[in-house]
Formats: C-alpha cells, structure tokens, sequence
C-alpha cells in the first residue's frame, strides 16, 4: 500500500533480518503492539586493502493488531523478512531529564517471511488480510 498525500510519498520497503525476538504489546485499547529491530546491510565506504566495507542499519518495526499477533507468532531471531509500510516519527519530552527525545520507525503495512519454517511454504501477512496460517 502506498501512501500518497497531494504529489508526495511516503513508502518504505526494507529486506533484512530480525536482530532479537520481536516483542508483543497489548495495549488498554485492545490493540496489539508488536516491535522488533531489523538489520539491514549496506556498503560503507573502501578499506586499506580497496576493498568495500558493509555497514548495518538498525530500523525499529511497528505492525498493528492482526499483523502485530502474526509477527509475534511467526518471527524470531534472525528470520529475514521483506517489510512494506511507512516512515513515522514521534517526539516526547523526558520525564526524569526535561530533554527533547525523538524517534523514527517504520510502521509496516505488510511483512512477508523469506525464510522456510519446518513444514511451511512462504507466507506473505498483510494487515488488511487474513493471514494464510
């Protein structure tokens, strides 16, 4: 799905692999909250030798309800998915120091498992969609 306001865009898809387990909220809304930290690896710049070094990015993972169950029941450390959504941020005073805080994420749209599980073919969840397990 893509996200497109009068002539801008706001679309992300990112392949990479989960850094731990990814983490479920349920929220007093009766919402569900899952979290989790993908990696992604890019090229960085030329070491002594010439050769090109590889860098990661770490980008925080939000899905929502359905996708959100689906994601914790699926995923685990070091499962490579396909991530499709948008880029959000938020902004917050701290409490404790009084200090500005900031972050940036990816609330995902869709999410496809890359890796086979025992047993199970790819699978592809999306959040306007029931999932195919």
């Amino acid at each position: 799905m893509m996200r497109q306001i009068r002539g801008t865009l706001n679309s992300v898809e990112l392949i990479g692999r989960l850094g731990a387990d990814p983490e479920l909220r349920l929220l007093s809304t009766g919402s569900s909250l899952c979290r989790f930290n993908l990696a992604t690896n890019r090229y960085g710049s030329k070491d002594d030798q010439g050769q090109w070094t590889t860098e990661t990015d770490w980008t925080t993972i939000e899905a929502w309800d359905r996708l959100a169950e689906v994601c914790n029941t699926n995923l685990q450390k070091g499962r490579r998915v396909r991530v499709v959504g948008s880029l959000r941020s938020d902004s917050w005073t701290d409490k404790e120091t009084g200090q500005p805080r900031y972050r940036t994420f990816v609330r995902a749209d869709e999410i496809m498992f890359l890796d086979d599980r025992p047993g199970q073919a790819d699978a592809v969840a999306d959040e306007s969609e029931e999932a195919p397990f």
